[in-house]
């Protein structure tokens, strides 16, 4: 399905993202590859170890400048737009098959990245996507922040009323009360992007839904691949305590809590997540 409700509003999302790109990123070199899930935008900036990022749900590059940012001080981080979200990327949103189809797609973006190892970094649906992965000693860690994929999403009365007046209403009023459904209370540096970028998503664009637990087979193939798992202490999706035990037995990993954060972790507490790759990268991080 196209995620787009007419073709001036994909122009006008799309712009909104190269605006930002433009002065939040203007050194960034930016490409668009063929893959079998549509074309794919990628975002590079910033020298160093590798690192691959892989937005929320909704989410883009565009919209995470801020963590892009202080990830580039220290590594080269390349973040694909995700086909089938808001952004940059094909509109086309598929929904049969998504293992093998995000598995097929991860494989051809690394294509495009070299042969250097990476440490992989995703970000709610981005964290389900990169655990489609095929596992290889390339990826040499992962960062998965407020996970999908480990377990379903958890929507209470008032997330559900936040989402169904952002969904009907399309103002900014709703985006930024849905905003606070997935902030934990926390104080957010880019909310007034977020704000004007949520609202342009609901105006012209159909959202998805949180994807369902992955396989247990996909999870347990990787091995002794080393993760972190970070959750915000407020998250009211994906809750530390339901994140604990998936990411213990199949991922061999225990659960980082960041105190003070909720789903938007990554916007209000970037910092962890820099941490948690520096610490992959490490010399003796990468041992799980």
């Amino acid at each position: 399905m196209q995620i787009y409700r007419s073709e001036p509003g994909r122009r006008i999302v799309q712009d909104w993202c190269r605006g930002v790109l433009d002065r939040h990123l203007p050194a960034a070199e930016r490409q668009v590859v063929g893959t079998s899930l549509g074309h794919t935008h990628l975002t590079t900036v910033g020298d160093g170890p590798r690192v691959l990022l892989l937005p929320g749900t909704n989410f883009g590059v565009a919209a995470s400048v801020g963590l892009v940012t202080e990830l580039a001080a220290t590594h080269r981080v390349t973040v694909p737009d995700l086909p089938g979200q808001p952004g940059l990327s094909s509109g086309v949103r598929y929904r049969d098959d998504r293992v093998t189809r995000h598995r097929r797609w991860f494989a051809e973006v690394q294509a495009h990245l070299g042969t250097e190892p990476m440490v992989v970094v995703g970000e709610s649906l981005g964290a389900a996507v990169a655990l489609c992965a095929e596992p290889a000693p390339r990826i040499t860690g992962m960062v998965l922040v407020a996970p999908a994929g480990l377990v379903t999403a958890r929507v209470d009365p008032g997330v559900l009323t936040a989402a169904l007046g952002w969904t009907l209403r399309r103002t900014e009023r709703w985006s930024d009360r849905l905003l606070g459904t997935m902030d934990g209370g926390a104080t957010v540096p880019e909310r007034d992007r977020l704000i004007e970028w949520m609202t342009l998503v609901a105006r012209h664009a159909r959202t998805s839904l949180a994807p369902a637990p992955l396989p247990t087979p996909v999870l347990t193939g990787w091995g002794r691949t080393p993760f972190r798992v970070l959750a915000g202490a407020g998250d009211r999706f994906f809750p530390a305590h339901r994140l604990a035990v998936p990411a213990r037995r199949m991922l061999g990993t225990e659960t980082t809590v960041v105190a003070g954060a909720g789903h938007l972790l990554s916007h209000s507490s970037s910092g962890a997540v820099v941490a948690a790759v520096a610490d992959l990268h490490r010399p003796g991080g990468v041992t799980g």
